[in-house]
């Protein structure tokens, strides 16, 4: 090796993307990247490309690209989740410039080999799972894709006899460990998330506030702020504009509603990953459910997947104390404990990639 290497642990979400690095330095930004429109956008901004807060602040001034929307390029193809035939290599730069970013965040020791290890949706294909290692083949000299909740259990030594449910904005992942590593059958990955919510939010706002000047952006924030799925007396009230009059609004039940769309789906998935073992297996991780992913914040969410779970035994579950470095935490450490004859395996997989990438462009 050149000198010695810097490690990563990515956590490439749909809405948001956190890094930690063996240097230190960790940081979190949205998996999106922002383009400005015209040539008075490009002069004010003063960059060809915009990261971070500013794609949302500045989001008027540019073409905004979120690369992994709906499960995008990470666990479906582009004509599943919706991305039309000419959008398609917009997506694929954007995803290659956001990786890029996220690793320059770290501050890497210019000339030191980067080894990183990037979390991905469960049931991701071996096409994904390609296209992943070929577009974070410019920001990492080597780079290995792991299964989303594994390099949650693994960051928290939870790898016997536990089931990581991690809710993303764009997939439901669920994985079970049992000394291990996971297999694809092993595990289920539902395309849902965080943004159907939001967009189930907005709709029945629509349906009962048709007055209520909302936008996605402002829905997300309401659902992060107030999300809840308990049956206590919650009250959720958010100011909304009416015609650009402010006016408070109580969106409790709208609120409420669009955050249950996820409790039968994650339940469906826990049945569908417990019935493939035998049943001295399944009580024992049915006992240590863990909930991580943005999604895992929903207040009440651990307390009605425990009651839900009643018919079947009962389950214990709980939840990652930091939702949002949790899975890049974990991938970071799995990173560091891999020998280095095997990083130097991955360095010629993933030169490999980069070559075919640059051959195929």
């Amino acid at each position: 090796m050149d000198s010695q290497p810097v490690f990563i642990g990515m956590d490439l979400g749909t809405f948001k993307t956190s890094v930690v690095s063996s240097n230190g330095t960790r940081d979190s930004l949205f998996s999106a990247v922002g383009w400005p429109k015209d040539h008075v956008a490009r002069a004010i901004l003063g960059r060809d490309v915009v990261f971070g807060t500013d794609v949302v602040e500045k989001r008027l001034a540019l073409k905004v690209c979120r690369p992994f929307e709906r499960g995008a390029l990470k666990y479906l193809d582009s004509s599943e989740s919706g991305v039309a035939e000419e959008k398609v290599a917009e997506h694929i730069e954007a995803a290659r410039l956001l990786i890029k970013h996220a690793v320059e965040l770290t501050r890497p020791k210019s000339g030191a080999p980067v080894f990183g290890v990037i979390g991905a949706p469960s049931r991701a294909s071996i096409i994904n799972k390609k296209f992943i290692m070929d577009v974070a083949s410019d920001a990492f000299d080597a780079v290995v894709i792991a299964p989303e909740p594994f390099t949650v259990a693994y960051g928290m030594n939870a790898l016997t006899d536990a089931l990581v449910i991690d809710i993303g904005a764009g997939t439901i992942d669920i994985c079970p460990l049992y000394s291990t590593y996971p297999t694809d059958e092993d595990q289920v990955t539902v395309p849902l998330g965080g943004d159907f919510v939001d967009e189930a939010f907005m709709r029945l706002m629509g349906e009962q506030f048709p007055e209520a000047e909302l936008s996605t952006n402002i829905a997300r924030e309401i659902k992060e702020k107030y999300g809840f799925v308990h049956d206590i007396d919650e009250k959720a009230v958010a100011m909304l504009d009416v015609k650009a009059r402010p006016t408070e609004f109580d969106v409790s039940g709208p609120l409420k509603e669009a955050c249950l769309t996820l409790v039968e789906p994650i339940i469906e998935g826990l049945r569908e990953v417990i019935s493939r073992f035998d049943p001295e297996f399944r009580r024992a991780m049915l006992s240590n459910i863990i909930l991580a992913g943005g999604g895992s914040q929903l207040n009440g969410l651990d307390r009605l997947i425990e009651q839900s779970l009643e018919a079947y035994g009962g389950g214990k579950v709980s939840k990652v104390g930091d939702s949002v470095f949790a899975g890049a935490a974990g991938a970071l450490k799995l990173a560091m404990s891999m020998p280095a004859d095997q990083w130097d395996q991955f360095r010629l997989q993933t030169q490999s990639q980069s070559t075919e990438l640059a051959d195929a462009a």
